[in-house]
């Protein structure tokens, strides 16, 4: 049980109702939670919708999967399987995340990857820094060192809040197509 209520759209201050359309928020827990501070989840996605500009879909999904894996984020993971099939990223791809197995990325996906993992778990080398530079600019370095910072973040609240998964349970780290599609279709 949550440790803070989830509030439903007719509890939110009206000037704030228009976040939980589904063309925006929807339903999503975390935001049901937010909503008891309105104007820090407004702020809160004006900022992450910035971050998130600054990668593809994709890559952004990938470094979100990454950090919850490295931090055993059960429920930011179980979300972003449901967010990142529709991002471009297959199946096979989040099952090797969860597998701690980055070999069958390309290069350029695969030093982002160790990259999330390092600054998630403050271990940046500088041979890890230098390979992400040789691929990516600068503006996005600082783009995803932020994404993983604030998901690093996230998972903890996640985790002092106790929400519960939408749906009930857990997908699970290396969840089968049948099992993501019984979940999220």
């Amino acid at each position: 049980m949550t440790r803070l209520d989830m509030l439903d759209r007719e509890e939110i201050p009206e000037a704030y109702q228009h976040l939980f359309t589904e063309d925006y928020l929807g339903d999503r827990h975390i935001f049901r939670v937010w909503a008891h501070n309105p104007e820090v989840l407004e702020a809160t996605l004006e900022y992450l919708n910035t971050l998130y500009d600054q990668l593809t879909p994709r890559l952004k999904e990938l470094v979100i999967l990454t950090v919850a894996r490295t931090h055993r984020a059960r429920y930011e993971w179980h979300q972003h399987v449901d967010i990142a099939r529709t991002r471009g990223v297959e199946a096979s791809e989040m099952r090797a995340i969860g597998g701690d197995d980055f070999s069958g990325f390309d290069d350029e996906e695969y030093v982002l990857l160790q990259y999330a993992r390092a600054v998630a778990s403050g271990d940046v080398t500088d041979q890890i820094h230098d390979a992400l530079a040789a691929v990516y600019d600068p503006g996005e370095i600082v783009a995803v060192g932020l994404i993983v910072d604030f998901y690093v973040g996230l998972c903890n609240y996640v985790a002092s809040v106790d929400l519960p998964f939408e749906g009930g349970e857990f997908v699970g780290w290396t969840p089968s197509d049948d099992r993501i599609a019984e979940f999220f279709e």
